[in-house]
């Protein structure tokens, strides 16, 4: 009988030490070999099925086959991946052997190698791809996970939404630094679901995780988005499981195999952030000439066209200037045929027209420069308005008067046209009092002003960071055809004066002002202060981790900027506690004397 039982447990070994391997393949982005912790299901050598993929990352110090703070039960891994019929690839985010950080992310030290993930994860699916028998398309695949692994999901599923269904995050990291050691951005989760919104995304999270504060920012993000996170709230602080235990692990397992039988559609219009200087989505590839921190922003690409902006910072940073882009289309035009290409020019305000051909696969290529908008049409091809450009700065407590310019980038109609415009927002303080608008275009007319809408606005300073912009969604429907569009604007908070604020720098050359201690953020709607050569400072204040950036502006003023002139600006800054860690923001009025 003892036989019996050495022998049964020695097939058992075996069969899951078969099923569970350390492996590693030939890495180009690396430059060498990495390492990786495959588990397939136990039957996998018994049959010829092909199986979805989920990828688990790990945290901060955690490898392919360990994470400490994770508390996971390696071992047990294998039956859950049994049970839900998956291969399970764990990369090891180590960038070198001496250093415990992962992923080349974090605050500007820790960004110290030219080798980024966003190049190594696609490269090691075609890996797992080529030499397993899995199911290749983005219905298939998902990713898991934690801490810094968490920010990661949320990073690379934004970057690959057409690669990867769904997404689960648990207790990740709210905001790092992405890019290269002479040239990395700040990527705040709260403000970048917009990557996201045809991926199923879940949160877990935990009341008493360090971080949970923080997560709540990024939380009332994905609702601010309009994206329907999926959302879970766990004991058990900063981990993924109690040890020995895998009930977490599973539920996240569960959620990612739910997706791949219910994956979301493939957009029919999106945007896309980009902190790099090129990107690949659905099809669509983009190059330019981006060299500085900040975001290139592709906004409502469909088939009629786009719209190409940058900013410094998310969601309203400055224009970064001079920067173009050669966007290479997917193949959605008819090869070889003419096509009309209207650009307007924010900037100039003036209009452009081309004509280009599709190659012979249905693409076009097109270079735009930023603050243009593009539109892509042959003759008789319907009308495709869009919102193009608004007067509100801010969104006032009391009742603010919107005034909307449109842009046709489609078809030119040769008749006069009937547009119902439609204005809502799911923000409960903010009430569009004439959310319907019914309007006549003349033919061939490019650009329309819209009749003013009134929006009233009771909104209260917010408390930490969440975001406190307003969105309002633009609905406009033009015969058979109806488009979404959307417009964010910051809200102006009705609170106190602060007096006792020191100014420090040239107004010329750039000044920061403090409160105490504290450096402000400013918004302001005053001409003469240089909007576009704003530049934020950031700071990470004292805490149990180096997590949750604090940024303040640094302002110019004009030149012939008169004597004596006083300029209001909406301040704000921030406190944050040391262990949980939670950011505080306190809000004032600020004026100053030039």
């Amino acid at each position: 009988m003892k036989y019996l039982i050495l022998f049964a447990w020695t097939c058992f070994y075996s069969m899951h030490a078969q099923a569970q391997k350390d492996l590693r393949h030939n890495s180009h982005v690396f430059g060498h070999d990495k390492l990786y912790r495959l588990y397939l299901p136990d039957d996998y050598a018994k049959n010829d099925q092909r199986y979805p993929v989920v990828y688990f990352f790990h945290g901060w110090g955690g490898r392919h086959f360990k994470d400490d703070n994770a508390k996971l039960d390696y071992t047990a891994l294998q039956q859950v991946v049994n049970k839900y019929r998956v291969i399970m690839v764990m990369w090891d985010g180590n960038i070198d052997e001496s250093e415990p950080r992962p992923y080349n992310i974090g605050n500007h030290e820790d960004v110290k190698f030219q080798v980024q993930m966003k190049d190594y994860f696609p490269e090691l699916v075609s890996h797992i791809d080529s030499t397993y028998r899995t199911l290749t398309g983005r219905e298939n695949r998902g990713i898991i996970g934690f801490s810094m692994g968490g920010i990661m999901a949320y990073y690379l599923g934004g970057r690959y939404p057409d690669k990867v269904s769904s997404i689960v995050s648990m207790t990740g990291s709210p905001e790092f630094f992405f890019g290269y050691p002479d040239n990395h951005t700040l990527y705040p989760v709260r403000y970048t679901f917009g990557n996201l919104q045809s991926v199923r995304v879940r949160m877990h999270t935990s009341p008493t995780d360090i971080l949970y504060g923080l997560n709540e920012e990024v939380r009332a993000g994905a609702a601010w988005e309009g994206l329907p996170l999926d959302y879970q709230s766990l004991d058990g602080g900063h981990m993924v499981d109690r040890p020995g235990e895998t009930r977490v692990f599973e539920s996240a397992l569960r959620f990612v195999t739910e997706g791949f039988k219910n994956t979301l559609p493939a957009p029919l219009r999106w945007s896309h952030y980009d902190l790099y200087p090129e990107f690949d989505v659905w099809g669509y590839k983009v190059e330019s000439n981006l060299h500085e921190p900040g975001y290139l922003y592709f906004k409502h690409i469909d088939k009629s066209g786009w719209g190409f902006h940058t900013r410094r910072w998310l969601p309203l940073g400055a224009p970064i200037p001079g920067v173009e882009a050669k966007m290479i289309t997917a193949p959605v035009y008819q090869p070889g045929q003419q096509y009309q290409v209207v650009q307007f020019d924010l900037r100039t305000y003036k209009l452009h027209q081309q004509q280009l051909l599709a190659d012979s696969g249905g693409r076009l290529a097109i270079m735009q420069k930023s603050g243009t908008e593009t539109g892509i049409y042959r003759e008789g091809d319907p009308s495709a308005w869009i919102g193009l450009n608004h007067n509100l700065q801010f969104l006032k407590n009391g009742q603010n008067e919107l005034l909307l310019q449109l842009f046709n980038r489609g078809g030119e109609n040769d008749r006069i046209e009937e547009l119902d415009i439609r204005i809502r927002t799911k923000d409960e303080a903010v009430v569009v009092s004439d959310s319907v608008v019914k309007i006549k275009a003349q033919p061939h007319e490019r650009l329309l002003q819209v009749p003013p809408v009134r929006i009233i606005s009771r909104k209260q300073p917010t408390l930490n960071g969440k975001p406190f912009e307003v969105k309002l969604i633009l609905q406009i429907t033009a015969g058979n055809q109806v488009s979404e569009d959307e417009m964010i604007i910051p809200a102006w908070f009705d609170v106190p004066e602060w007096t006792d604020i020191r100014i420090d720098g040239d107004a010329e050359k750039g000044m920061q002002l403090y409160k105490d201690s504290s450096r402000l953020r400013l918004h302001t709607e005053d001409l003469w202060v240089a909007s576009e050569e704003e530049r934020l400072v950031d700071e990470v204040l004292p805490a149990r981790w180096p997590d949750g950036f604090t940024l303040s502006s640094v302002i110019k003023i004009k030149p012939g900027c008169p004597k004596g002139h006083v300029i209001t600006f909406l301040a704000s800054y921030e406190t944050k506690t040391f262990n949980p860690i939670e950011r505080k923001v306190r809000w004032g009025l600020v004026r100053i004397k030039i």
